[in-house]
Order: C-alpha cells, then structure tokens, then sequence
C-alpha cells in the first residue's frame, strides 16, 4: 500500500501522459492568447470612440495588466493540475490493465480486474475479464497433464511395438487416451468459440 500512497502526485505512463498534458495545455494557452489578443483589440478600437486621450488607455493597459497576468498564471496552473488528474482516469487503468496483460502472458493466473468508478476506460473490463476466464479455462488442462497423456500414449505405441497388447487391451488403452484428448479440445474449443 505504501508504494501508492502518493501516486496522484506523479505521472503513471510518463512519455504518453506528458504528450497529452503538454498537448491540452499547449491548447490551453493557444485559446486563452487569441482570445485575450482579440479582446485587447476590439476593446481597444471601441475604447477610442469614446475619445479618451491615448494616455488614459495606455493607463488603464499598464494597470490591468498584472491582474490579468495574475490571474493567467493561476487559471494555468489550476488547468494543470486538472489535465493531470483527467489523465490518471485514462493513463492509470490503462498502466493498471498492462500489468495485468503481462502477468497473463507469463500464464499467471490474476483476480477480476477492477477499476475505480469515474475511470475514462471501464469497458477494457468486462473485455480483460472474459479473456482471464477463457485463459482460466484452457489452463485446467496445463503442461503435466498434456505430458501425462503423450507419455501413455508413448507408452501404448512402445508395447505395441514390443507386440506386448492384445488387440482389445491396444483398443481400451488409446480409447482411454483419446477420451482425456478430447475433454481437453472441449475446453480449448469452448473457449475460442
């Protein structure tokens, strides 16, 4: 628990997440220009037509522009820290679901995954989910059991080349084989269906 305990205060898939952030921000800050920009012009060009002398508007520029570079650098940071945290609802299921993707291609057996409520990406869920019980379902039938079957039926080819099977001992034997073969097709066919 403790290497979570401040997670939200970095970044989970740092290159992809940085690109995002830089991105909304960059977009952020394009806007905010053309819109102050524009308004700086239509207010100034509208400004004249009351005719106050150019000096009163340099005036009123000079004086409103720290509150106004104030208030850019706040709204900038509180869009910051609002694009990281709308990142970690897509980037921290997303870091959560590979870990699981991983443990499952090393034939890891892993619980449901879960992700938390406002997560941006709950259908991978239900799709992981069905995945990890179809895998569930193949891995009853594992390794040993696999070699189990192929060494009884090495082991049946070996006496019927030693002559040592009766022709109806040969016929239960790979019976026998082909039976534990089949459920084992079942399961795999079920699955992939």
């Amino acid at each position: 628990m403790t290497q979570y305990k401040n997670r939200r205060r970095k970044l989970i898939i740092s290159t992809l997440q940085w690109k995002m952030i830089l991105s909304v921000i960059g977009l952020i800050i394009g806007v905010s220009f053309i819109l102050a920009t524009a308004l700086f012009f239509i207010f100034k060009s509208k400004i004249s037509i009351l005719s106050v002398s150019e000096e009163v508007i340099n005036q009123f520029f000079s004086d409103s522009m720290l509150p106004v570079v104030i208030t850019a650098v706040i709204l900038f940071a509180i869009s910051f820290w609002a694009v990281v945290l709308i990142s970690h609802k897509i980037y921290g299921p997303l870091y959560r679901f590979g870990l699981y993707l991983k443990k499952l291609r090393n034939g890891e057996i892993t619980e449901e995954l879960q992700f938390r409520k406002h997560d941006a990406v709950n259908g991978l869920k239900e799709i992981y989910n069905d995945l990890r019980g179809a895998f569930e379902k193949t891995l009853k039938y594992d390794y040993k059991e696999m070699i189990s079957i192929f060494t009884e039926l090495q082991n049946i080819l070996d006496k019927v080349h030693d002559k040592q099977l009766k022709d109806e001992e040969l016929s239960q034997s790979l019976q026998t084989v082909c039976d534990r073969i089949a459920n084992a097709l079942d399961v795999t066919s079920e699955v992939i269906d």
